[in-house]
């Protein structure tokens, strides 16, 4: 194996590459990158299992070939080096050699045939292609409400559900739910259902340009994420997600809407003098205004604001962990936000106001019982 590249051209793979590798493993061979040529590009791939991503970078290859080397000591070694050319040469007892016009190393690699082969996606494969922002944006509004609780898997992940030419993504971790649609007639028409991992989304977003377009193919266990110079594998979880619409009421009979950055900003502020136990924010809401209140007890803090507001009920008491609503506020991109009750002690739901025609999004967040009951 004999090639060339440039350094910045492989050190941009290289990054993409080694935040797979897992910092401990049993598996020593996923302590290294598998490096091969196809199509006149060197082809990069990292895996710790759950995990597999390949990215590319264009190369002068005068010799074909593969090998497995530490990922870690080959990023590092590029990195500090400058946009030179690289000369990378691999013997037959995969040793490898980079030279450059600094100097030269030698890298001590192994037999390529060990390392994990990239995952077969099977029969019946369905094809899903997205706008990156619109992709984007179904990923950023529901992943904050996974659960982190691996004892309930289902919940660790993304639920998307595509069906009719419209993908819903949902996620909850059982004190909120998270749920954003988006409709075109060019999305796929026979139904898909797939789970997939917070941790494997965290890495689309982070490889997903802000222009373009990303093609997804979900398979039966597998879920294969073509982004821009990069593929990423993803074990999709396999169990069956919570039934969310039985816990989203039909009938909310109190509405109330509000400027969504200025009652953000206030629930922010006021939620630095509540309890650090519950984090808990008292919202008394009138007809035309909602009050703000938290107290610490035990430390003598307390704040209180008041917002203007648009509500059709009477005097209506709630209170919220501050963190729980925070997340919610933070991801309504509309100016103007409204939630919509049904009694103090049931699921709240809110939602923004004049989105897209394509667009749905709606959030549910259980209230807190309040500490003077």
């Amino acid at each position: 194996m004999n090639f060339s590249v440039m350094r910045d051209e492989i050190f941009n793979a290289l990054q993409r590459v080694v935040t797979v590798i897992p910092q401990r493993s049993t598996f020593m061979m996923t302590q290294n990158i598998l490096f091969f040529t196809e199509d006149n590009l060197l082809k990069l791939v990292g895996t710790d299992l759950e995990i597999t991503l390949m990215s590319w970078a264009p190369a002068s290859i005068k010799t074909k070939g593969s090998v497995a080397v530490p990922g870690r000591l080959i990023h590092d070694i590029v990195r500090e080096l400058p946009n030179i050319e690289l000369q990378f040469e691999v013997d037959e007892q995969f040793r490898m050699k980079v030279t450059s016009e600094f100097g030269r190393y030698k890298i001590s690699g192994v037999n390529p045939v060990e390392f994990p082969q990239r995952p077969e996606l099977g029969q019946d494969v369905q094809e899903l292609i997205l706008e990156n922002d619109i992709f984007k944006e179904l990923i950023e509004n529901t992943i904050f409400a996974c659960s982190s609780d691996e004892l309930r898997a289902a919940l660790t992940g993304v639920y998307f559900n595509i069906s009719s030419g419209q993908i819903e993504a949902v996620a909850t971790d059982g004190h909120r739910l998270a749920k954003m649609s988006y409709k075109n007639d060019k999305l796929p028409k026979q139904e898909v259902m797939a789970i997939v991992p917070t941790r494997s989304l965290n890495f689309v977003l982070r490889n997903l340009d802000s222009d373009g377009s990303s093609t997804i193919h979900f398979g039966k266990k597998h879920a294969l994420f073509e982004l821009e110079d990069t593929q990423l594998y993803a074990r999709l979880i396999e169990e069956s997600f919570v039934d969310y619409e039985r816990v989203i009421p039909k009938e909310t009979p109190f509405e109330m809407s509000i400027d969504a950055d200025q009652f953000y900003s206030s629930v922010k502020r006021v939620s630095l003098f509540s309890n650090p136990l519950t984090s808990q924010v008292i919202l008394n809401i009138s007809p035309q205004h909602v009050e703000l209140h938290a107290e610490d007890v035990d430390y003598g803090g307390e704040a209180q604001e008041r917002l203007s507001c648009e509500f059709n009920g009477g005097e209506f008491k709630i209170a919220f962990n501050s963190r729980y609503l925070q997340d919610i506020l933070r991801h309504i991109s509309t100016e103007k936000l409204q939630l919509r009750f049904v009694r103090p002690d049931y699921a709240v739901l809110a939602n923004p106001i004049e989105l897209p025609a394509d667009q749905d999004q709606l959030m549910l967040l259980m209230p807190v019982r309040l500490e003077s009951e």
